[in-house]
């Protein structure tokens, strides 16, 4: 396999797919067999992750789905419903940790984890930090909020694990209580994670105002045309990893309709070459006034 295929969306959503319920199965073994709370925590966050990395999965496929009648513009923002829904599942299961974690605490419940449960949580945080490099690499190749959003999901695995380590190691030279406390500091990052993710792809969906670089690239690229005298407005907004470009440009008042029409089409004709993301322009004609 290349390198370029190995970083396709797809590709890289299938391995950490299949990875995620390898560990899911291992770390669930190991921490009912261990007796650690953490480790079934952990567990049960990697099982979110079957879920979540199916869902993405999904929502790829979908956003490569060409316009149709009733999706003039494709289906790009597929991509940010999965990591809305990666987000959305991710709180959950940070509820439910949070909650069996605290009746633990309540009940007094401790129990010391064995040493199989200590070797997963090793193994576990390896694993996940290798698909979190990889998974966001990929995500930043291809542009996807989804990926990207997969990819912090694995780092934030990757740290319950290590909180899990701790927890298991503590509670193994008497301090019991540090399992189930590692249990609970698991799903306070989950939940934290998952606000993140939130608000972000709420913004995007929201259609909420993107990076003014992104702008400012857009701006550079459409003033190098002849005949624009600049430019009144620019709005950018995403579809998927995507953009679409409505701009108000300003040519010569003088101009005939024709000579304008000329200046626009350029202007679209530049941009689409000159941003592989962006997949539509709609350009106005103003006429510039001086001064």
């Amino acid at each position: 396999m290349s390198r370029g295929s190995l970083y396709q969306k797809e590709t890289c959503t299938r391995i950490g797919l299949e990875a995620n319920v390898l560990l899911t199965l291992g770390k669930l073994w190991a921490g009912i067999f261990g007796h650690s709370q953490a480790m079934i925590a952990d567990a049960l966050h990697s099982l979110s992750d079957v879920v979540a990395t199916s869902v993405v999965f999904l929502g790829l496929r979908i956003a490569k789905r060409p316009p149709d009648k009733e999706h003039p513009y494709g289906h790009g923002e597929a991509d940010t419903l999965a990591a809305l829904f990666v987000a959305i599942i991710l709180l959950l299961t940070g509820g439910y940790m949070a909650i069996s974690t605290l009746q633990i605490f309540i009940h007094q419940r401790f129990h010391a984890p064995s040493q199989i449960a200590l070797w997963a949580a090793v193994a576990s945080i390896l694993l996940k930090w290798i698909l979190y490099r990889y998974t966001l690499e990929a995500g930043k190749i291809s542009h996807s909020s989804a990926l990207v959003a997969n990819a912090y999901d694995h780092k934030s695995d990757a740290y319950s694990s290590v909180a899990a380590l701790v927890g298991i190691f503590g509670a193994r030279m008497g301090w019991r209580y540090l399992d189930p406390l590692a249990g609970l500091f698991i799903a306070i990052l989950i939940l934290k994670l998952s606000f993140r993710l939130l608000r972000s792809n709420l913004h995007l969906l929201m259609e909420g105002v993107l990076d003014p670089s992104i702008t400012g690239e857009i701006e550079e690229i459409a003033l190098k045309v002849p005949g624009l005298k600049g430019i009144k407005e620019t709005k950018v907004r995403s579809l998927g990893s995507d953009y679409l470009v409505d701009m108000k440009i300003l040519v010569e008042g003088n101009m005939t309709v024709y000579e304008g029409h000329k200046v626009a089409a350029k202007v679209k004709e530049n941009l689409l070459r000159g941003n592989e993301r962006i997949k539509d322009v709609m350009v106005h004609v103003n006429p510039y006034l001086g001064g």
